[in-house]
């Protein structure tokens, strides 16, 4: 995202930019970007036939800015395996998963259905929308209903949603919350719902820690063991949505003027540049404009639209 962002700030980066993310999707189809579902479920299903939306969404948001950066998918076919699939055709399916489901969103483990990753599915829909015309969108209603009216906590500090749903449900999964998935998905959102971002923002800020004028947002053991989130991918998130409701990275509202930085803690050579250029990139309603980019034209577009077999 970091990247998609700095390419909309500077074009002209676009020759540079264009094979870094190229790598980034050839290691998105690598089986150890998406066999966990396997492991960890023992289900043998192709990891875009349904739910999975931990690997689906984020590689239906990471192709869709592609095809609005440069006019044209990175490859004509997703193929993971013996099969392939478009990057329209699983954009129809996810959005067809969550409309059926209670939640209005799409499930992942033991059918429940998180937070933070149908946010994905949210600016995913709209993006789709943008580029092809289609009505995607019509789904978040749902999903934005159960996420004002079930997921957001009701607590003065501490995480604002809880992580997800219980199985095949709208309601709660109740024990689970994270501080790093947490301020990710409102930073998504900030393209859907601005407004109502910037309000629960304003709550949230009390979770930035502080000392010898630096701010950071800490992730949890779990979070970070899990590879749910990080320190920095935290960080750099906060200091992004700041940025792009206008608040420039200070944190007047908290009661001190010192700016969001990215704690570089132990993490890859590949997150550290990601979470500069998440956090540095962004200013007021840039992350917004991701997501209502012109359609572009381009020979290579005809075919990618459909729906799942």
């Amino acid at each position: 995202m970091g990247y998609y962002l700095l390419l909309r700030r500077c074009p002209e980066l676009a020759a540079t930019i264009r094979p870094i993310l190229d790598v980034m999707y050839r290691g998105l189809l690598q089986a150890r970007c998406w066999d966990y579902w396997h492991r960890e479920l023992g289900e043998t299903s192709w990891p875009l036939q349904e739910r999975n939306l931990t690997f689906a969404g984020r590689l239906a948001t990471f192709i869709g800015l592609y095809i609005s950066s440069f006019g044209e998918p990175p490859a004509p076919t997703i193929v993971i395996g013996d099969r392939a699939v478009t990057y329209s055709e699983l954009s129809h399916s996810l959005a067809a998963q969550a409309a059926q489901h209670p939640s209005g969103g799409v499930s992942c483990y033991h059918h429940q259905s998180m937070v933070m990753c149908n946010a994905h599915l949210l600016i995913n829909n709209i993006l789709h929308d943008c580029l092809f015309g289609t009505s995607l969108a019509e789904v978040n209603t749902g999903r934005l209903r159960t996420v004002e009216g079930q997921l957001v906590r009701n607590v003065e500090i501490g995480p604002l949603f809880y992580y997800g749903t219980k199985p095949l449900s709208a309601e709660p999964q109740e024990p689970r919350q994270c501080l790093g998935a947490d301020i990710w998905a409102l930073f998504l959102m900030s393209a859907v719902i601005p407004e109502q971002v910037r309000s629960w923002f304003s709550r949230w800020q009390a979770n930035i820690r502080t000392a010898n004028r630096r701010s950071w947002v800490d992730a949890s053991w779990e979070e970070t063991e899990t590879e749910v989130s990080s320190t920095p991918l935290a960080t750099a998130s906060a200091a992004a949505l700041a940025r792009e409701l206008g608040l420039n990275g200070s944190l007047i509202a908290c009661g001190h003027r010192s700016r969001l930085v990215s704690v570089m803690v132990s993490c890859s050579t590949l997150l550290c540049p990601g979470c500069i250029c998440l956090s540095r990139s962004c200013n007021q309603g840039i992350f917004d404009g991701l997501w209502r980019a012109p359609r572009p034209k381009h020979p290579r577009l005809a075919g990618v639209t459909g729906t799942m077999p």
